[in-house]
């Protein structure tokens, strides 16, 4: 709803206190401590800002680049995932997205592909076992098609050993697009389905009302957006490893019909698939311009959406690897 949490007086006072905490241990290494507690304490202080800084740099090499933005549906695992990226760009670059990469939508190849598995299985050592969820990159994962979804999700949960991570279950979270949801052939949803993964996956819908569609400059007809709803709630009826959600923006300067649209669609025919299905709300928000005033009233139209909606309800909050 606007703000910078990282300027907020107890994050910066826990960040600080996480090198201040870094130069206690080392002077407990000094003392002279049992030989593995000084293993410990020195794994531990070697993790300053410029290593951990040089591991992030090391990460985003090993895929091409830093994840802009996660699926909101990676909640599920407190947004704990390990990321491939299956293709770059996106199909629309819409006006109003804050994390697109301007680039045009391209699949990565299968070469790629595995390759980033590999290194990144070595990067993650031991550590793979406190994982248990995959993300499929970028933004519009689910056009890269089935047989780049196929190497990557089948080759990752076995690479990645997520049958015997210490976390239950394995996830599996990727984005889509309007048109490849209603262009996807079933037997696309049959093969996520017989995974070994709960799969997630997030369609980025925005407003059931035409004006809004074009003052967002995002090039699809509403008739298109509704009807990827529906599709949305066949899925998640037909299939019982698969969940389809969906985003949409909501923000003080959107035309009148915007909401209206949202909650109609939301409220739905009553043929939903009760326990899947899920409604993200984005804030479209200029802190510069947000009073406290316009925050509660922003807060008083995510209630109101929340509160008519047959599906559940929540903010969209922008994480990020």
């Amino acid at each position: 709803m606007g703000g910078n949490p990282l300027e907020d007086k107890a994050v910066r006072l826990a960040i600080g206190a996480w090198w201040k905490l870094q130069g206690e241990l080392r002077g407990l290494i000094r003392r002279g401590l049992p030989d593995r507690i000084e293993e410990f304490l020195v794994c531990v202080s070697y993790w300053s800002e410029e290593s951990l800084r040089s591991r992030s740099d090391q990460f985003h090499d090993l895929i091409g680049g830093p994840v802009t933005v996660l699926p909101p549906d990676s909640r599920h695992v407190d947004y704990d995932v390990i990321p491939v990226i299956v293709a770059d760009g996106c199909f629309y670059n819409c006006g109003f997205c804050r994390v697109k990469s301007g680039q045009d939508f391209a699949p990565r190849s299968p070469k790629n592909i595995t390759e980033q598995m590999e290194n990144l299985k070595r990067f993650y050592g031991p550590d793979l076992r406190n994982y248990n969820a995959l993300f499929l990159g970028h933004h519009d994962a689910l056009r890269a098609g089935r047989e780049l979804l196929e190497l990557a999700a089948g080759t990752a949960y076995e690479m990645f050993e997520f049958s015997h991570s210490y976390m239950k279950g394995a996830f599996l979270f990727l984005f889509g697009s309007v048109d490849s949801l209603l262009h996807t052939e079933e037997t696309l949803f049959e093969f996520l389905n017989s995974l070994p993964f709960s799969t997630y996956l997030n369609i980025g819908l925005e407003s059931g009302d035409q004006e809004t569609l074009a003052s967002l400059r995002k090039p699809v007809p509403v008739g298109t957006v509704r009807e990827a709803f529906n599709r949305m709630g066949e899925i998640n009826r037909k299939y019982e490893k698969v969940e389809i959600t969906a985003n949409f923006v909501f923000g003080p300067a959107l035309p009148p019909g915007h909401l209206p649209s949202v909650i109609g669609l939301l409220q739905g025919d009553g043929k939903r698939c009760l326990g899947k299905g899920t409604a993200y709300l984005s804030p479209l928000i200029d802190d510069h311009r947000l009073d406290s005033g316009a925050r509660r009233d922003l807060l008083r139209q995510f209630n109101k959406v929340k509160t008519e909606s047959r599906l559940p309800v929540y903010l969209y909050l922008i994480q990020r690897l």
